[in-house]
């Protein structure tokens, strides 16, 4: 019986985890109790900007091992494909190009394929038409494949269309028509970064897609020009486990900050599976880390995901940050950098 997807999305914009850090992920994803796990960093040009080309030895060999570490844990592992262009335009070359590359994707043995066609130019008449062919020509060069895509307007939220145009009269029917029951589509909720979901934006997402949605949940990623200002500690709030019934599946994207990103991750299948309280989710991530830092988080983690660094003094900035520097952890030293600034958005990672 296939099982229910509870996993990570690696989707962020700006810093990159390493790679050592995503080997070691599957095993910590299976321990909290996850079972899945996708690549898809927006600093990937393998698989966005420059996604017709080859991947280069190097890099097949990187994704090779990552999928081998995720099936030795048991963690479903699988990739995002974000085909750039190909939401306008599907042309003969633009179908070889494809078909090529999902070639190269298979080899990787991936129990999953996301094709993603978030955060691209939109608008077009034919969206719906073009994105449905290149769904086409995925499902029959990966047959065994769980798929699922994401749609050029993947929330209730308006900033959508006044970032990439107007979403096309009939554009979900069209989807929800076109595409096989099996290929789920994606959704962030009512907005892009949605703080809790309702029983009603889960059945208004599943009438428009014509399916339960695939939850993206944008917690903690904190990848932005306004959200990198603010570091994600706390627990998950606003998801119950009757989530569990209204959605296909629940991914959420993490923070740039490989280890402070553990504090919140922690939480999410206890919450499902015993009911887990936010507080006791918390308290039980602490416990992980080193007394000095739990100390440092008890105290302001609320100040670091509230106030944020543009609403606390530069005194306590240095002092924290000091503060840190004395701790050997690697979490602390993420939180160290946090505080001065090394992880500040740099609007140059959208162009990839």
């Amino acid at each position: 019986m296939k099982r229910w997807p509870l996993g990570v999305i690696e989707g962020f914009y700006g810093r990159q985890w390493r790679w050592e850090q995503r080997r070691e992920l599957p095993r910590l994803l299976r321990d909290w109790g996850y079972n899945a796990y996708i690549y898809a960093p927006k600093g990937d040009g393998s698989l966005r900007s420059r996604w017709r080309d080859d991947f280069p030895k190097e890099h097949s060999a990187r994704l090779r091992s990552l999928s081998e570490a995720s099936i030795q844990a048991g963690i479903d592992w699988g990739l995002g494909l974000s085909p750039a262009g190909l939401q306008s335009e599907f042309g003969d070359q633009d179908q070889r190009d494809l078909r090529r590359k999902l070639k190269q994707i298979q080899s990787l043995k991936p129990a999953m394929l996301w094709i993603l066609f978030d955060d691209l130019p939109a608008g077009v008449p034919q969206l719906a038409a073009r994105q449905l062919a290149v769904m086409a020509v995925v499902r029959d060069a990966l047959p065994e494949v769980r798929l699922a895509m994401c749609p050029s307007y993947y929330s209730d939220d308006p900033i959508l269309e006044t970032l990439f145009g107007r979403c096309p009269e009939g554009y979900f029917e069209q989807l929800a028509n076109g595409l096989g029951a099996e290929v789920d589509l994606l959704w962030t909720g009512p907005q892009v970064i949605s703080t809790e979901y309702r029983r009603e934006d889960m059945h208004r997402a599943s009438e428009l897609l014509g399916r339960k949605p695939l939850l993206w949940d944008n917690y903690p990623v904190n990848d932005g020009r306004k959200s990198s200002r603010f570091l994600n500690v706390l627990p998950f709030r606003g998801r119950q486990p009757w989530l569990k019934e209204a959605c296909s599946g629940h991914f959420v994207n993490p923070m740039n900050a490989y280890h402070l990103s553990f504090l919140s991750l922690q939480g999410l299948p206890a919450g499902y599976e015993q009911g887990l309280s936010p507080d006791a989710a918390f308290k039980s991530a602490l416990m992980t880390l080193p007394a000095e830092l739990a100390e440092v988080l008890v105290e302001y983690a609320d100040v670091f995901q509230c106030q944020g660094l543009d609403g606390m003094p530069t005194d306590l900035k240095s002092v924290l940050a000091l503060r840190c520097d004395g701790i050997d952890h690697p979490a602390a030293a993420e939180l160290a950098g946090w505080l001065r600034e090394e992880y500040r958005f740099d609007p140059d990672c959208l162009t990839e």
